[in-house]
């Protein structure tokens, strides 16, 4: 049994990693987005009409049921996987040094870039500057809650341009959540004795929740808008990119696939169930695709940042995670 379950891991290590892309947009030229956006349900569809593609996803969802329930019961590893879940519950007190880095480096990032929060919103050069500043405000820890509250502002100047930056709730999610928790150390505004006030400090309890509205609501957002409602611009990656020799299906089984992988791990973190192993899945997941599509890390840093979070809080408040543990007792 244990060597079945080893096997079931192995599956897993060389399938997600390649099931999953980040955000579409950022490595497709807006204009043939343009031409090839739309829905097309004939296509997405169309892996349903193949016996094969049916025997393969309902394989995966075996395999993926399987693991889900029992991987922290297997003898080998749950000792381990105790102790790491142990210590990571006493990382809590780095979550306000996680988010300033990753909003931090995320803004330098898109500063030197010249993009506006996300690199699908490219030619604000007008805006580096800000971005750059914002950013190294963050990582030393100075002036940290206006520094928050500005770059939220930035967000939804974003979102009045292109509503396709929803695909970084992330980032917002981060933002909030600094607004809420206390400056704690690293950092300038501890060094010189800066009053940490916010009307919001009562809300800590909430984080969590936050990161995961955050996350899954950016994952489903993408599962739905660039694989559902625009398949043939998430086409043009698996063509471009060739995933098909990668894992031999069809084009329209890799969208579909990449979209309900997607939104089932967005989903799953949105309502915190099983949100530290789903966590580090995506974590997995994201860091394998980041370097197959040689994407600028720098613009997603948040999204690490978000799940390195849920991994050291889990669920939190309102989760199915806390409401389970309760009913278990």
């Amino acid at each position: 049994m244990k060597y079945f379950y080893i096997l079931f891991f192995i599956a897993l290590s060389y399938i997600i990693p390649y099931t999953t892309s980040a955000h579409v947009l950022y490595l497709v030229d807006k204009e043939d987005a343009t031409k090839k956006g739309g829905v097309d349900y004939d296509f997405i569809l169309s892996p349903f009409m193949d016996i094969k593609n049916v025997g393969l996803m309902l394989g995966t969802i075996v395999i993926t049921l399987l693991v889900l329930y029992n991987w922290h019961k297997i003898p080998f590893l749950k000792k381990k996987i105790d102790y790491v879940c142990n210590r990571a519950s006493t990382y809590k007190v780095f979550i306000p040094w996680i988010l300033r880095l990753s909003a931090g480096i995320s803004l330098i990032g898109s500063g030197v870039s010249e993009v506006l929060i996300s690199p699908a919103l490219k030619g604000f050069a007008s805006f580096a500057s800000l971005e750059i500043f914002l950013g190294f405000m963050f990582i030393t820890g100075f002036l940290v809650i206006p520094t928050a509250l500005v770059s939220m502002f930035l967000y939804f100047l974003a979102f009045q341009i292109d509503p396709y930056i929803i695909g970084n709730l992330d980032f917002f999610a981060i933002v909030l959540a600094l607004i809420i928790v206390e400056n704690e150390r690293p950092g300038i505004d501890d060094l010189i004795g800066m009053p940490h006030y916010s009307p919001f400090k009562r809300l800590k309890s909430f984080v969590p929740f936050i990161m995961r509205m955050g996350i899954g609501g950016a994952m489903i957002y993408l599962a739905i808008y660039e694989k559902i409602l625009n398949p043939h611009v998430s086409e043009i990656i698996v063509r471009e990119f060739g995933l098909m020799n990668v894992f031999p299906v069809s084009p329209e089984m890799w969208v579909l696939s990449v979209g309900i992988i997607e939104f089932v791990i967005g989903l799953f973190l949105l309502v915190g169930f099983k949100t530290r192993l789903m966590s580090a899945v995506a974590f997995v997941v994201l860091s394998g695709s980041f370097f197959y599509f040689g994407e600028d890390v720098a613009s997603h840093i948040t999204l690490f940042g978000v799940l390195s979070v849920l991994f050291i809080t889990e669920g939190g408040s309102f989760s199915l995670d806390k409401w389970l543990s309760r009913k278990s007792k």
